[in-house]
């Protein structure tokens, strides 16, 4: 969260909270509130990963991705961000390039958060997830 003042921390965290929680009915207002915060904090990795999370859910795809992109482009060895952007190109059936992304974290190091990611698929819950649109 280094691209967020301290000041604004506890607010966009409330916000990303709330969007997290929303409905799929409140979508268009979890919208326009994360891309409320792209415009306020453009150079935040985290609001542009979990804009493309919520536009993955209204099925914005091409959006998602982009947004998802820009994420990993910001941080690029942040495990959340790049998980993120797997799970909204799976979403939109682009499965190489989910792969790639993680292929292009491992030059980091090894990952956690993949590695339960897979453990997770091999069990099947993976798929499950994708349906459900995570």
């Amino acid at each position: 969260m280094n691209q967020i003042p301290d000041h604004a921390a506890e607010r966009v965290l409330g916000t990303i909270h709330e969007v997290i929680n929303s409905a799929d009915a409140e979508l268009e207002q979890a919208e326009q509130w994360m891309k409320g915060l792209v415009d306020e904090f453009p150079q935040a990795s985290l609001v542009h990963s979990y804009t493309s999370w919520v536009l993955s859910r209204a099925g914005k795809h091409r959006e998602a991705i982009e947004h998802g992109r820009v994420a990993v482009k910001l941080s690029p060895e942040s495990e959340m961000s790049s998980i993120m952007l797997f799970r909204v190109l799976w979403s939109a059936g682009e499965h190489q390039q989910a792969f790639d992304e993680m292929k292009r974290l491992e030059k980091y190091g090894p990952s956690e958060g993949y590695a339960q990611l897979m453990q997770e698929w091999s069990e099947g819950k993976l798929m499950e997830e994708a349906n459900e649109e995570f």
